[in-house]
């Protein structure tokens, strides 16, 4: 990943000295050339200038940056003023050519201060203002002198861990250091973290990297975190680094373009390009890695799931060397999961359903309506990190994830909202389980056409993969026709109530066969179709060795899954007439 970073600092065209920032409005403190104060001023925020203001994010908060180039605090601009001539102070001796502000005087403050507030009157207390200062109408990152300092600022750091060595990264023999880590997820700051611990001296063992690569690292960092920085589900973003195997001249052009173009650039690039479909794997709208997948294997991927959290960073999931024929066949499951499940609607139109990493999200993010469970969200990396990669995945692993938020929107089944509500989480719990028994099965095959007969249909669900199964599946979609029967009849389906919240066993599951049947045949609705579903269900039910081999969760998926896919199966049985909405 660092070697990767190192090259793409490179193609951008080397080591960038300012961070990237942005505000609404800029306030300017003007120097003459002898460092004499001479006014504010205030002008809009320009990102094409942000190179000019020269900001660079400091380690420590004292100052918090290291330019005299920061945000400004609005009900406090002496605090700014402060960090703005402590950040001037520790630059001015790498280059004693500089003039020596009137900044460095306390007594001249209030005067900036009240010329500051006069220039943000009439400003929205929401916008956010930049401090900075131009010497002799010139901005920092316009003189070559302050350049040279901040660039032997940046050199200054981790010379308590520097020595001559090889560099980790580009394998060069020159000046290493241990402590000049461009993630913050890397620290010699605990003893047994790395080799050292407290010994700085000792420290570069663990990673020694050069000043060279450091800083292309951190140029490659900040465009991939502006302009590569995706949503992969609700709440969740990872960084997509890119690896050239064999340079960036073995890949396409436009690729190249979509990965080192700025974001805006970048959107205008797609808009243009004409593809024949556009396919989202995850939830971003800028979703790039459906044209990636049409790369020969000249590449690979890297996926960063990275959080701050106090102004520590903490890795989730890195994902490395994905090529882009892995995620065609990712793109390939999601295609046939999302063929499977498409089905006639009552008015003769299709229901195309779509899935994406979010749908598999959606059984791994609640402990409960309102909380987020950092437990669960391990069990989705996991599984995440699996299916890029192929590494089998149990059924009665995953299974009770899906069951439990099946039950939990089996809240009142007779509200009508809640029936489809219902019936939507099933086949969201089925996309996700044939979408990770597609991706981490290899023995399982893939085909994109949709089924042309029950039978069919019912070979192409890896889940149905035994007699029991496939009649647990057949019981419910025959139930989800006796409940929508029996809500058509009476405005409610008391029938819910025999399901006992989706918690049966064998022996409840058994009896409820006869028990649907009877139902039917009460409201007079058991016909051919309602027929071919009993003798369906009961010859593999019959089938079965008893006792059944099946936990409770896994009995009541498969019932769950007949009942939420009953607009499939009635695509091949009924006529649309003869069903129900």
């Amino acid at each position: 990943m660092l070697r990767a970073l190192r090259t793409l600092g490179e193609i951008l065209g080397g080591p960038k000295l300012c961070d990237p920032i942005s505000a609404d409005h800029v306030v300017i403190l003007d120097f003459d050339k002898s460092g004499r104060y001479q006014g504010a001023t205030l002008e809009a925020f320009q990102e094409k200038d942000v190179r000019r203001y020269l900001y660079k994010k400091a380690k420590g908060s004292n100052p918090p940056a290291l330019t005299p180039t920061l945000a400004l605090n609005r009900n406090q601009p002496e605090k700014s003023l402060k960090n703005a001539r402590n950040a001037y102070r520790k630059l001015h001796p790498f280059e004693p050519i500089l003039p020596n502000l009137d900044l460095e005087h306390e007594d001249i403050w209030p005067r900036m201060a009240e010329d500051i507030s006069y220039r943000l009157q009439g400003l929205k207390k929401r916008m956010r203002v930049l401090l900075t200062v131009r010497i002799d109408g010139k901005f920092m990152g316009d003189r070559e002198d302050f350049r040279r300092a901040l660039l032997a600022k940046f050199r200054e750091e981790g010379q308590d861990s520097s020595v001559k060595g090889r560099c980790a990264v580009c394998g060069e023999v020159k000046e290493v250091s241990g402590d000049i880590s461009p993630f913050k997820f890397y620290t010699i700051d605990k003893p047994g973290y790395v080799v050292g611990g407290f010994d700085k001296q000792e420290a570069f063992k663990a990673f020694p990297l050069c000043y060279d690569c450091r800083d292309l690292i951190q140029r490659g960092r900040q465009h991939v975190e502006k302009n590569l920085r995706f949503a992969f589900a609700p709440r969740i973003r990872y960084l997509l680094i890119a690896d050239f195997i064999f340079g960036p001249e073995a890949v396409h052009q436009d690729v190249l373009d979509i990965l080192t173009e700025e974001r805006a650039q970048r959107a205008q690039r797609l808009h243009t390009l004409k593809r024949e479909e556009e396919h989202r794997i995850t939830e971003d709208e800028e979703d790039i890695l459906d044209i990636l997948s049409r790369e020969h294997d000249v590449m690979t991927m890297h996926f960063l799931f990275m959080e701050r959290q106090q102004g520590k960073e903490a890795i989730n999931l890195y994902i490395q060397d994905v090529y882009p024929s892995r995620l065609r066949s990712l793109f390939r499951a999601k295609k046939v999961v999302e063929r499977l499940l498409r089905h006639h609607l009552g008015d003769g139109s299709w229901y195309e359903y779509t899935f994406t990493y979010g749908t598999l999200y959606h059984f791994f993010s609640k402990a409960d309506p309102n909380k987020r469970n950092p437990d669960l969200l391990s069990h989705f990396y996991d599984l995440v990190d699996r299916t890029f990669r192929g590494v089998s995945v149990a059924e009665s692993y995953l299974i009770p994830f899906l069951m439990r938020q099946i039950r939990n929107d089996v809240v009142d089944p007779d509200r009508r909202d809640q029936q489809k509500a219902y019936r939507y989480t099933v086949q969201d719990a089925l996309a996700a389980l044939t979408f990770v028994q597609l991706t981490t099965q290899k023995e399982v095959s893939m085909s994109e056409e949709r089924p042309a007969t029950l039978d069919d249909f019912l070979d192409a669900l890896p889940a149905l993969d035994n007699e029991l199964k496939i009649g647990l599946f057949l019981l419910g979609a025959l139930t989800e026709r006796m409940l929508r029967v029996q809500y058509s009849e009476r405005g409610s389906a008391p029938f819910w109530k025999a399901l006992k919240s989706l918690k049966m066993n064998a022996t409840d599951l058994q009896g409820l066969l006869p028990r649907v049947r009877n139902k039917l045949q009460e409201y007079d609705k058991f016909g051919m179709g309602e027929a071919v579903l009993f003798q369906r269900a009961s010859e593999h039910l019959a089938h079965t060795p008893e006792p059944w081999k099946m936990g409770v969760d896994e009995l009541n998926f498969y019932l769950a899954l007949g009942m939420g896919l009953f607009p499939q199966v009635a695509d091949y049985i009924y006529s649309h007439e003869e069903v129900e909405a």
